[in-house]
């Protein structure tokens, strides 16, 4: 899964680069249909925004955005963002399917 990492307005490290990649990866162990993601980082004065768009391969892009003081934080909780929204569009892949088939899962069934 290609994952494109991009800078603005400051110098991406290495360190930062491979935590994002890192972030990246986990979000395809989430969701096998995600196809590619495009990692925004900038810095504007004071804030640091994140924003990142998922591919996936079933329905819309999934975006987070996040700006907040501290870059290593807003890359946590953009992540957090887009791995929450893709455990529902999964979800919602699995329950449109389960309907399809004429049977209906309880709740809490995989």
């Amino acid at each position: 899964m290609p994952v494109q990492v991009f800078a603005h307005h400051m110098q991406l490290t290495e360190a930062t680069r491979r935590r994002v990649t890192e972030k990246a990866e986990h979000i395809r162990r989430i969701f096998d249909g995600v196809l590619t993601v495009h990692v925004t980082l900038d810095a504007e004065k004071e804030r640091r925004l994140v924003e990142v768009v998922a591919k996936v391969s079933h329905g819309a892009p999934v975006v987070a955005r996040v700006t907040t003081q501290d870059l290593g934080e807003a890359v946590e909780l953009a992540f957090d963002k887009v791995e929450a929204q893709l455990r529902k569009h999964k979800d919602r892949l699995r329950d449109h399917r389960s309907r399809e088939r004429g049977g209906s899962l309880p709740a809490g069934a995989p």
